[in-house]
């Protein structure tokens, strides 16, 4: 790499973390410059995992309300990036849990309903891992093995090969069969929000 380009990164990330600096210290110019920064990023990774233009725009807005919101408490010892992005994903998990919870509520696949004092639902994920887990105890003993190990201890293809001396093409095909289980179970609807908290979060955890 070239000094140039260097010295182009390095002034990059100085101005974002200016930036940030301004925007904890209250300023409105420095969050507008913010917004036309990170707009389209920000709005690529939502529905890359949303796949709701309008479900984007309604998180678009709080994202940047909740760090407008925070700006006095901003992370500085994170970089600019590694901090949007940590709300952007609390943002989107938020979404996809409400949405299956919903769901499951709607098609009578879960009874409780807990709800904190102010009628907010409590222990989502709880609820989740405990349908998940009544699907995934139906897969073959191996094949179920294999996956948790993917979803559930987050190890590589590479690990779960060297740690249950197979392949890992062989992995590869067990987890693929384990999620086409899945998808069929939980129908397009469920799977659309599902599947991501699974890859993206793992409710299998806990």
């Amino acid at each position: 790499m070239s000094q140039a380009t260097d010295k182009s990164n390095n002034e990059g990330t100085t101005s974002d973390k200016q930036l940030f600096l301004a925007i904890s210290k209250g300023s409105h110019q420095a969050f507008r410059q913010f917004f036309e920064t990170y707009k389209k990023r920000i709005y690529g990774f939502l529905y890359n995992r949303l796949r709701s233009h309008k479900d984007v725009e309604e998180l678009m807005q709080i994202v940047f309300i909740k760090i407008w919101e925070h700006r006095a408490t901003i992370n500085h010892e994170l970089s600019p990036d590694a901090y949007v992005f940590k709300i952007v994903k609390n943002c989107v998990l938020d979404v996809l849990r409400q949405k299956a919870h919903k769901l499951l509520r709607e098609k009578h696949l879960i009874d409780n309903i807990n709800t904190s004092e102010d009628g907010e639902i409590t222990l989502i994920d709880k609820d989740l891992k405990r349908y998940l887990d009544s699907l995934v105890v139906h897969i073959p003993e191996r094949r179920r093995e294999i996956f948790r190990l993917r979803y559930e201890k987050e190890l590589s293809y590479k690990e779960i090969a060297e740690l249950l001396n197979i392949s890992e093409n062989t992995v590869d095909t067990q987890i693929r069969h384990a999620l086409n289980y899945l998808r069929k179970q939980l129908g397009k609807e469920l799977w659309a929000v599902m599947f991501p908290l699974i890859t993206f979060l793992s409710v299998l955890k806990a």
